[in-house]
C-alpha cells in the first residue's frame, strides 16, 4: 500500500479566509485548469492537469462543516436555490417523488453482498443510519448534533459514534477492527479522501470490503445540465469522482476495485462500488 499523499496546498495564491487550499487529492499536483462552466459563488472547480481527477481547488476548514456549513443546512439551502432558479423542475420533482421509492437503493443490502454480518463502520453516518441488525453499528460523524442523536441509537446495539473529521475518528479504532465500512454519499464531501481510504484500508480487516456510493461525474446527466446538475453542491462537494478517478485512488490505496453498476455506469446520476482489502 502507497503512503498517503497531502490533498491540502500551500501554493500561491493565498486561500481566502476560513478556507484551505487544496492540491489534486489523488496525485498532490498543485497544477490544474480551472472549470469556469462549474465553478460558482466563489468556489473553484478545477482539473488535475497530471492526471485528470475533478475537485474544488479550496475548501472550507473543519470547524465550519460541523456547524456552520453542516449538512443538513447546506441540503436545505441548496433545495431552496434550485427552487427559486428552477420553479418548475422543482415542482415536477417534489411531484413524483414516488418514483425514489420505486427505484430506490439499498445499500445495506449492497455490502450484505461482500459482509454478511460483523463489526460496520458508517462514514458519515448523519443522524438516522437504520443499520441493520445484523451488524454491530459504529459511525463516524463530524456534524455535532448528528452525532450525538446516531451514538444513541448505536450504543444500544453494541457500537458507537466518534464525533470528528474522518481521518481523526478512523485513527481511534484497532488495525482489522471492521468487517466493512460503508460511505454512501460521502467521499464526496472529504478533503482528504485518499488519507481517509488509506486509514479504511487499515481499519479493514483482510477480506473485508467498503460499500461506496459518490455522485457520477461521467453521467450523460452532468454533460445535459451543466451547473445545474444535481451532483453539483457548493462547498460541501468536494471531489467529483468518475470510475477511472475512483478506480486510480482506491487501487493506490491497495484495495480491489469492483464497480457495481456497470450497465448503468453513464446514465446513473451515482456511482456503486466495492472496494475490497485482500484476504
Amino acid at each position: 500500500m502507497n503512503q498517503p499523499v497531502a490533498a491540502l496546498s500551500d501554493a500561491s495564491p493565498s486561500p481566502a479566509p476560513g478556507r484551505i487550499a487544496r492540491s489534486c487529492p489523488t496525485c498532490a499536483s498543485g497544477e490544474h485548469d480551472r472549470l469556469d462552466a462549474y465553478s460558482r459563488a466563489g468556489w473553484s472547480t478545477v482539473r488535475c492537469k497530471p492526471c485528470g481527477f475533478v475537485y474544488l481547488s479550496e475548501a472550507p476548514r473543519y470547524e465550519a462543516l460541523s456547524e456552520e456549513l453542516a449538512w443538513t443546512g447546506q441540503f436545505r439551502k441548496e433545495r431552496t436555490r434550485r427552487k427559486e432558479k428552477e420553479p418548475f423542475v422543482a415542482w415536477l420533482d417534489e411531484a413524483t417523488r414516488w418514483r425514489l421509492h420505486m427505484l430506490r437503493d439499498n445499500e445495506w443490502d449492497y455490502l450484505a453482498q461482500k459482509v454478511p454480518s460483523g463489526r460496520v463502520l458508517d462514514v458519515g453516518c448523519g443522524r438516522a443510519n437504520r443499520i441493520p441488525g445484523r451488524y454491530v453499528p459504529f459511525g463516524i460523524e463530524i456534524e455535532k448534533a448528528a452525532a450525538e442523536t446516531a451514538d444513541a441509537e448505536m450504543r444500544a446495539s453494541g457500537g458507537r459514534v466518534v464525533h470528528a473529521p474522518a481521518l481523526e475518528g478512523l485513527s481511534q479504532f484497532n488495525e482489522g477492527f471492521f468487517d466493512g465500512i460503508i460511505m454512501r454519499s460521502y467521499l464526496e464531501h472529504e478533503m482528504q479522501p485518499r488519507e481517509v481510504l488509506d486509514a479504511s484500508f487499515r481499519a479493514l480487516r483482510p477480506g473485508g470490503a467498503i460499500y461506496v456510493k459518490v455522485p457520477n461525474f461521467a453521467t450523460v446527466n452532468r454533460v445535459v445540465r451543466g451547473i445545474d446538475w444535481c451532483g453539483f453542491r457548493f462547498p460541501d462537494h468536494l471531489n467529483y469522482f468518475d470510475i477511472a478517478g475512483l478506480k486510480a485512488m482506491a487501487t493506490a490505496c491497495g484495495f480491489r476495485f469492483e464497480l457495481k453498476n456497470r450497465l448503468t455506469r453513464y446514465t446513473n446520476d451515482n456511482l456503486h462500488a466495492f472496494l475490497v482489502k485482500p484476504s
